[in-house]
């Protein structure tokens, strides 16, 4: 090839250079990361630092090195907006949630009212509530209270969606599910009369109730209140009586417990209600071991005589002296009760009442 023909040639080829595109750059590099202690469902629970990493940018916007985020937010989002002569390149961070407030347990309450008079007496749960204002409540303390008896203190919390736990807060509530203790339940019967007696420990009430019942009813109930003992008189002589012996505690728990006795007459003569026109001879059935009797006479409601024969009888007389008066069996109604004793009258140690009858004494016609 010619020396001109080379010229020609090195010409041509630097003006197709000079015509070619120059080669473009690749846009800038954008990449993030997050720092701070997470919590719950994505939550963090604390301050949260955006350190941004930047590559082949020539100017840049909201790209600092690190952004720290410190106030609770539901959500938000940090941009960086990276340029270079070829290119801009923008990233916004996932949404950032941050809840470092723990939320405040506001309350307490049973599943169900008491069962009685504010006491509970069968399991029952207690469930918490609260409020947050940022995440929201996830979940509160649920307990189930199965006892001890007694004034119980429980304590429940209350968790945000994002992980906080509340301040304990306390509840207290009455819980009793033991029945009273009932014992000693007894049913002694007398002429006409049931004594019953018990023990009822912390009860507040005790019921008794009778089969058969007052006035044909198949059962009857013939006392309810405090106390220890009852007497339940009028009855009929030889027929045998149930009773049902309930006593019951402040909470409403119940201890039933059960007695069977026969009312039995063991005065003699004279017959209830006789009317007479002489003094009587009262009488009535001996009683095993006994040393002596109390034999009392009333007139109304006063107490004309008491006396302590050593055998099951008394003769009355038309006139006697009682505590420094003298009394006369006078025409009117008599009412006689008597008690065994035993060992010497100076113990005064006496049984239960055997019986009491009445007596009319009638008015003397003059020749």
């Amino acid at each position: 090839m010619s020396r001109r023909s080379v010229i020609v040639a090195l010409v041509a080829g630097t003006a197709w250079l000079a015509a070619a595109p120059a080669a473009r750059a690749a846009p800038p590099v954008v990449a993030y990361t997050l720092a701070g202690p997470p919590g719950a469902a994505g939550w963090f629970v604390g301050p949260v630092t955006v350190v941004w990493s930047v590559q082949g940018a020539l100017s840049t916007r909201g790209c600092e090195a690190a952004i720290q985020i410190t106030k609770d937010t539901a959500g938000t989002t940090r941009t960086c907006r990276a340029t270079n002569g070829d290119g801009t390149t923008t990233v916004k961070t996932r949404t950032i949630s941050i809840d470092q407030t723990p939320p405040l347990a506001t309350a307490a309450a049973p599943a169900r009212p008491p069962d009685t008079n504010g006491f509970y007496r069968r399991p029952v749960a207690v469930g918490w509530s609260g409020v947050d204002a940022t995440s929201g409540i996830g979940s509160c303390t649920t307990t189930p209270y199965i006892g001890p008896d007694g004034p119980a203190t429980l304590s429940g919390t209350c968790q945000d969606r994002a992980g906080n736990t509340s301040a304990p807060l306390a509840y207290t509530l009455r819980y009793d599910a033991t029945a009273p203790a009932l014992t000693g339940v007894r049913a002694a019967a007398g002429d006409g009369v049931v004594t019953l007696s018990w023990s009822a420990g912390d009860a507040q009430r005790v019921t008794v109730t009778r089969s058969p019942g007052v006035g044909g009813a198949a059962a009857s109930v013939v006392f309810d209140g405090a106390g220890a003992g009852h007497v339940d008189a009028g009855l009929t002589n030889g027929v045998s009586y149930s009773y049902t012996v309930t006593a019951t505690d402040s909470a409403g728990n119940a201890a039933p417990a059960s007695a069977v006795a026969k009312p039995q007459t063991r005065l003699v003569a004279p017959a209830a209600g006789v009317a007479l026109a002489a003094p009587p001879l009262l009488r009535w059935k001996r009683v095993r071991r006994a040393d002596y009797y109390n034999v009392q006479l009333f007139r109304g409601k006063q107490k004309i005589l008491s006396t302590w024969p050593t055998r099951p009888r008394l003769r009355l007389r038309r006139s006697w002296r009682y505590l420094g008066h003298r009394h006369r069996l006078v025409a009117g109604t008599y009412r006689w009760y008597v008690w065994p004793g035993y060992g010497r009258r100076a113990r005064h140690r006496y049984g239960r009442l055997l019986g009491t009858r009445e007596f009319t004494i009638k008015v003397r016609r003059t020749q």
